[in-house]
């Protein structure tokens, strides 16, 4: 049994790509804010907002990414910092129900581009008095929305997992534990492991019932076979392990890499089948010639990362 320790925390492709293969348009996107509400605070009081014009305008983030950026603001000018230097937003936008957070933009002195000004790390507050000086503005506000669709980002998962249940193997490096009842005791005394990159810990509960790790000096790691083979150190042999289930783990390191290191053809192979998820959303198809039924093969095909095989019971 293997189960994931340290869990890829990215996809192989991103969104971005899966929607450009299969030519999806952005209607699923979070829709950038509307406009904010800026003036002068009241009453008048001195701050750090660098006298001059400013605009201002907010994006919406998710899990996926953030919007480009709203609606701009009215103009506002601060004549004199020592006299009124804070500028108050008001009407601050809230966005759908997948929305993180908020960032606020605004122009420097007479500016044109739109720097970050704040994060609203809520999705509720939808006022904030801006106090800040042009030189600690921060990076420009984003032109390309990269929000999602959520169900793209299930679809991505989804083709993942079963590439990864065709190839046997995790995709992006992750760390998992193998689980087995004892050593090998037969010829040649081999670890059968999924394509590995090393092997991190082989711990073992010994006959007394006290949890050991095997010294790496104990062991040698073929990770060139597929499988990957763990074999008894030249000299050494397996230790004896109490009678009970899942006396031994492995941890070990599996996948191709980052994302980068993922073959293209593997890449190619999910972008055709997200394609086709996105466009088959249902097991049935109504069209010209009535209804017709996908091939149960590829339906059922979803389950097969998680299918058990052999006796149950």
């Amino acid at each position: 049994m293997i189960v994931v320790f340290d869990a890829a925390a990215t996809e192989p492709i991103t969104a971005a790509e899966a929607r450009t293969f299969a030519q999806i348009d952005t209607v699923g996107q979070e829709p950038a804010p509307g406009v904010i509400a800026a003036a002068l605070a009241s009453p008048a009081i001195a701050g750090s907002v660098t006298a001059g014009a400013h605009r201002y305008l907010a994006t919406f983030v998710t899990a996926d990414g953030e919007t480009q950026g709203g609606t701009v603001s009215a103009a506002v000018t601060v004549a004199d910092a020592a006299v009124n230097g804070k500028v108050s937003l008001t009407a601050i936008p809230i966005g759908g129900a997948l929305v993180t957070s908020r960032k606020l933009y605004r122009t420097a002195t007479a500016g044109t581009t739109y720097l970050l000004l704040a994060t609203i790390s809520n999705n509720t507050a939808t006022t904030y008095t801006d106090n800040i000086a042009d030189a600690s503005l921060g990076a420009e506000a984003p032109a390309i929305n990269t929000t999602d669709d959520p169900l793209m980002g299930i679809l991505i998962a989804s083709a993942r997992a079963s590439a990864e249940q065709e190839l046997r193997r995790p995709l992006i490096t992750q760390t998992l534990d193998a689980y087995f009842d004892d050593f090998p005791t037969e010829s040649p005394h081999e670890i059968l492991l999924p394509p590995i990159q090393s092997v991190t810990s082989i711990t073992y509960m010994d006959s007394d019932g006290a949890t050991q790790t095997l010294a790496a000096s104990g062991y040698t790691v073929d990770a060139r076979s597929y499988p990957a083979r763990v074999v008894p150190a030249y000299g050494e042999s397996w230790p004896s392990t109490r009678d009970q289930v899942n006396a031994v783990t492995v941890r070990f390191v599996a996948g191709y890499g980052p994302a980068s290191a993922v073959p293209q053809c593997v890449k190619s192979w999910m972008l055709i089948r997200i394609r086709t998820l996105w466009e088959s959303r249902s097991s049935l198809v109504f069209g010209t010639n009535g209804m017709v039924q996908i091939p149960p093969s590829f339906v059922d095909s979803l389950l097969d990362s998680e299918r058990v095989t052999g006796r149950i019971i």
